[in-house]
């Protein structure tokens, strides 16, 4: 099943950041997981769809597609 999230947070050297995910809770993510998003075009605020990687390995976010084109300002 697909989360929903929002990034809230981009770090550089290939680990863009974090997702909030709609649960409340933080979701790490690396460049290697998206899929149809530029890493250089994403924006705190973006919201996406995501599948969690197995928890026990510390939350990670894999398969990463847009749900909504930009952020509302």
């Amino acid at each position: 099943m697909m989360a929903k999230g929002s990034i809230t947070q981009l770090l550089g050297n290939r680990r863009p950041g974090y997702i909030m995910g709609e649960d409340g809770c933080l979701v790490a993510f690396d460049e290697s997981s998206l899929q149809g998003l530029d890493p250089q075009e994403l924006v705190v605020g973006d919201w996406v769809e995501y599948e969690e990687q197995d928890p026990r390995e510390g939350r990670r976010a894999v398969r990463i597609k847009p749900l909504i084109q930009r952020a509302e300002e």
